[in-house]
């Protein structure tokens, strides 16, 4: 029986191939519009859905340098409190509720299938 040898940079090569391929930017695109189609169920202005988008990173392998990964970005300025909600006051009064998060990006990563 042979051995095989597999070359310790193996992993590295192999994020650099699926970083620069099609099929990458396509499931990025398939989330975009999971996460457009969760947020455009909700009560939100468009003012959140036309702020996702994909975005090209550096990745985790090696340097960073050489792996390109993709996220799925909400650039609004008020996305964390759509995400996981936040404390409402009333103006000019001491009273406050909780409103819920919309959890449009965990929805959108549990319909995707990523772990």
């Amino acid at each position: 029986m042979s051995n095989v040898q597999i070359s310790s940079r193996a992993q590295l090569i192999a994020a650099q191939i699926a970083g620069n391929s099609a099929e990458m930017d396509a499931v990025a695109n398939r989330g975009l519009g999971i996460a457009k189609s969760v947020a455009a169920s909700s009560r939100l202005t468009g003012a959140y859905i036309s702020k996702l988008g994909v975005v090209t990173v550096r990745g985790e392998r090696g340097s960073g340098r050489t792996v390109n990964d993709r996220l799925i970005v909400a650039d609004d300025e008020g996305a964390a409190a759509i995400e996981w909600g936040r404390i409402y006051r009333y103006k000019g009064s001491r009273r406050v509720r909780w409103e819920p998060g919309k959890k449009i990006m965990t929805t959108t990563k549990n319909l995707m299938g990523a772990g």
